[in-house]
């Protein structure tokens, strides 16, 4: 079963499209969007696919992954504004 993953990230200086290590994240797996939170400048959310056969599966499956996604905008130093929410697509 498909998943719905999305965490609220904070990272020090705004994101550039113009570097590949930001590039680079649309192609990690189960990828859907970042965004950035409107008012907030160095706030985004980040929201991906998982896929589990429970919840629970899914809510493990989220939280390696998202650690896939942070280490990928490692150069942004991104930080966790919230937990994993993982909900059935």
């Amino acid at each position: 079963m498909t998943y719905l993953s999305s965490v609220p990230l904070e990272v020090k200086i705004p994101l550039s499209q113009s570097d590949p290590d930001v590039r680079s994240i649309s192609r990690l797996p189960g990828f859907v969007r970042l965004e950035p939170v409107a008012g907030h400048d160095g706030r985004y959310n980040l929201v991906f696919e998982v896929e589990g056969g429970s919840r629970r599966d899914a809510m493990d499956a989220a939280d390696e992954m998202v650690v896939e996604y942070e280490n990928a905008l490692n150069a942004y130093h991104p930080k966790r504004l919230a937990a994993v929410a993982t909900r059935a697509k």
